[in-house]
């Protein structure tokens, strides 16, 4: 994997920057979130947990046909509580307001795999590392995104112990951060699928609601950022962040990120 400045150019996708107001915030997000989040969520639960009830009380009276029928609802409404619940932490990540400062990318790095260490000892993961330069970013919410890189890489596991490298090569201005993983990669084909939000090309072979990727790309592009993902089935993945080392220049006069 190349790590020096001189690669940088090669590594990004030949794309333009994001339009200004990417950096400025999704307002739109708000009203939902304030508004509608709680009554989507409350008849779900309602239909989940009565459907519980009926099927315990009930539970010598219904026939084979009868419960299959009964599981169905009962997995369909924890599909969609399990879409809210994504849809809930989309809000919460990208909706607060949020300052950006510098800061180091090693202490980014550390504070992600903290909040990942429970999996990363469950399937005996091991992470290496490269030394990651100066930021300027909200701190909070890259962490988010290496976090959510790393938690994909033991997710998506291949036959073997996750082994798990993030990478950094950087510029006077601009940084590549990439997180590469020896799991069952991605065929190129959904390479811009999975960044959708519930979009989740493994469909139930792996628990989760199709939104962490959609927000960790959110989240770099209000950043000024880019991230892509190169991969070959079968052979892992690794998931590129093209970050600002400093403020940009066409960002918001305040250094605020309210998404």
């Amino acid at each position: 994997m190349p790590a020096t400045a001189t690669k940088l150019t090669r590594m990004r996708p030949r794309v333009g920057r994001p339009p200004a107001a990417l950096l400025d915030g999704d307002e739109e997000c708000v009203p939902l979130s304030r508004d509608s989040l709680h009554d989507l969520a409350s008849p779900v639960n309602q239909i989940g947990s009565l459907t519980d009830l009926i099927v315990r009380k009930q539970a010598g009276e219904l026939d084979a046909d009868t419960k299959a029928l009964f599981g169905y609802l009962q997995d369909s409404a924890a599909r969609l509580q399990n879409l809210l619940r994504g849809l809930r932490t989309y809000m919460q990540v990208l909706s607060a307001p949020c300052s950006r400062r510098r800061v180091e990318g090693n202490q980014l790095l550390e504070a992600a795999l903290a909040m990942v260490q429970p999996g990363l000892a469950q399937r005996g993961a091991a992470v290496t590392r490269d030394e990651l330069p100066q930021l300027f970013c909200n701190p909070a919410q890259i962490t988010y995104v290496l976090a959510e890189l790393i938690e994909n890489a033991i997710k998506f596991r291949g036959v073997e112990a996750p082994a798990i490298h993030v990478g950094a090569a950087a510029e006077k201005r601009r940084c590549v951060l990439w997180v590469r993983d020896n799991g069952i990669g991605i065929d190129p084909r959904y390479a811009t699928r999975i960044f959708a939000p519930f979009k989740r090309v493994q469909n139930d072979r792996y628990p989760g609601s199709g939104m962490g990727l959609a927000i960790a790309r959110r989240v770099v592009e209000r950043h000024g950022g880019r991230m892509w993902v190169e991969s070959t089935p079968g052979h892992g993945a690794t998931f590129f962040l093209d970050l600002p080392k400093m403020k940009h220049r066409s960002a918001p006069p305040r250094e605020e990120c309210a998404a």
